[in-house]
């Protein structure tokens, strides 16, 4: 289990009251949790849908890759890490 520094943008950050945290967790949903669990149940519906899956509109960033392009929540961690959580923005 390794130590990670997760950062916030938009909506989640006004929620967290911060822009970033550092969390423990070996796998990204191990992580996402530790997260809900810390800032509440309003930032655990910013990220997951009513049937408990990753909502479409977020993305999530490990090292800068886009975890839909690794294993997603099962994407292991490694000490240092850093994760970047961005609500994507509509409007027009």
């Amino acid at each position: 289990m390794g130590r990670v520094k997760v950062t916030f943008y938009g909506a989640l950050a006004k929620i967290a009251g911060e822009k970033t945290a550092e969390v423990n967790g070996s796998a990204l949903k191990e992580v996402v949790n530790a997260l809900i669990k810390r800032y509440g149940q309003e930032f655990g519906e910013k990220i997951y849908d009513e049937n408990g899956k990753l909502r479409k509109f977020v993305n999530i960033y490990i090292n800068g890759k886009d975890i839909r392009f690794l294993s997603n929540l099962n994407t292991q961690l490694n000490e240092g890490d850093e994760i970047s959580v961005i609500p994507a923005v509509g409007g027009g």
